[in-house]
C-alpha cells in the first residue's frame, strides 16, 4: 500500500508563498490592506509566512464583526473602524454587493453582472474616506518598510493618484487590476502599470484572480510591485 505524503509545498510553488517570497527579499515589516473584505488578504499573507504587522481597512460596517473574531489571537493585526480609501477626505458612498466583496465606490457594469450576478447591489450606505496620503501620516509609520495591498473593486486609480507622499515612502504594493471595465470608469491593468512604472515601481508578479466561466475570459489580476 503506498503511503500518502502530506508534505507542505514548497514556498515558490504556491500564490501565498511567492508573495511572502517577495515581502521577505524587501525587509517589508509593515502591510497596510486596503479593502480587507472579511480577512481573506490577511490570512493569505500569514500563511505565506508573513509575521510581521497588518493593518487591515474595510468600508463595510458589515465585516467589523468576523475580523474581530479572526484577530483574537494575533496581537501584531490592527483592524481600523468602517473607513475607505480614495481621493478626498470626507464622506462617500458606497455600492454594497450581495457579495460583499465585490462592493465598490463605482457602479458596476454591465458584463460584470452579466458574469458576476451576485454583483448587484443591496444597499447603498454613506462612509468616511480618507485619502491614502492622509491615512499613512496618521499611522505614523516612519521607519517601516511598508507594503500596501489596493483592492477596491475598481477604485484603485483615485486613490493612487491621491497617494504621492505615501508611494515615496513605501517599497511594494499589491495593486488588483481589471482587464476589461467591469465598474464604470475605472482604469483598466495597463494605464495602473504605466503610471506605478513612473512613480518607480516595477513588477515582480502578475496573479490569475477571478475569471469568468459565462464569459470565458480572465477578469481581474493582482500585481506585486517593487521600487529596486
Amino acid at each position: 500500500m503506498a503511503l500518502i505524503s502530506f508534505k507542505k509545498p514548497k514556498p515558490h510553488k504556491t500564490r501565498e508563498g511567492k508573495i511572502g517570497l517577495t515581502l521577505a527579499a524587501h525587509s517589508i515589516d509593515t502591510i497596510i490592506d486596503i479593502g480587507a473584505n472579511n480577512g481573506g488578504a490577511y490570512e493569505s499573507f500569514r500563511n505565506g509566512g508573513f509575521k510581521g504587522q497588518i493593518i487591515s481597512i474595510d468600508p463595510l460596517p458589515a465585516v467589523q464583526e468576523t475580523l474581530a473574531q479572526k484577530k483574537k489571537n494575533d496581537p501584531n493585526w490592527t483592524i481600523l473602524p468602517p473607513l475607505a480609501i480614495g481621493d478626498q477626505n470626507g464622506e462617500t458612498q458606497i455600492n454594497v454587493s450581495d457579495a460583499s466583496d465585490m462592493s465598490s465606490v463605482l457602479k458596476a457594469s454591465n458584463v460584470l453582472m452579466e458574469a458576476l450576478p451576485r454583483t448587484n447591489v443591496v444597499e447603498t450606505i454613506t462612509v468616511q474616506m480618507k485619502t491614502l496620503d492622509t491615512l499613512y501620516e496618521e499611522l505614523c509609520l516612519e521607519g517601516k518598510n511598508v507594503f500596501v495591498k489596493i483592492d477596491t473593486q475598481g477604485y484603485e486609480m483615485p486613490i493612487l493618484k491621491h497617494a504621492e507622499k505615501t508611494l515615496n515612502k513605501i517599497k511594494g504594493l499589491q495593486v488588483e487590476m481589471s482587464l476589461f471595465e467591469l465598474y464604470e470608469g475605472e482604469t483598466l491593468y495597463g494605464e495602473i502599470m504605466t503610471f506605478l512604472s513612473n512613480k518607480g515601481f516595477s513588477p515582480h508578479m502578475l496573479i490569475e484572480t477571478n475569471f469568468s466561466k459565462k464569459l470565458n475570459r480572465q477578469l481581474q489580476i493582482d500585481g506585486i510591485f517593487y521600487k529596486d
